[in-house]
């Protein structure tokens, strides 16, 4: 259930980046193809897989329900008291995945703007 403190203590990847990535791919995958039945499973269960990046409380667990930093969206945290506790360990990654987003935001916007721009030249 500490598979990211263990990670990190041994220096291998974050539980937790991975399973954002694989289900950042996972619901890409869907929006192309939303009746596969078998990659709604697959996201179902890396869901499941979800640990609290403050304690490793897993989303398996009885009674955990893990909620998303609203900051950078990208970590899970199982309480606020936790995200409290573990949030100057969090912060850098935080601040850094919170710009990262905010630049594909920006960006997205701006290619939105350029093809609506080019329709109405057309």
């Amino acid at each position: 259930a500490f598979d990211a403190h263990i990670c990190q203590l041994s220096g291998g990847p974050d539980v937790s980046a991975a399973n954002r990535a694989a289900v950042k791919k996972v619901k890409a995958a869907l929006e192309e193809d939303p009746e596969n039945e078998g990659l709604a499973g697959m996201l179902e269960n890396l869901k499941l897989v979800r640990v609290c990046d403050g304690c490793g409380a897993s989303a398996r667990d009885e009674g955990v329900r893990l909620r998303v930093c609203t900051r950078c969206r990208q970590a899970f945290f199982c309480s606020q008291a936790c995200l409290e506790r573990s949030y100057e360990r969090h912060k850098p990654d935080c601040t850094r995945l919170r710009a990262q987003r905010k630049a594909r935001e920006r960006a997205e916007a701006q290619s939105k703007e350029a093809a609506q721009g080019d329709q109405k030249v057309r």
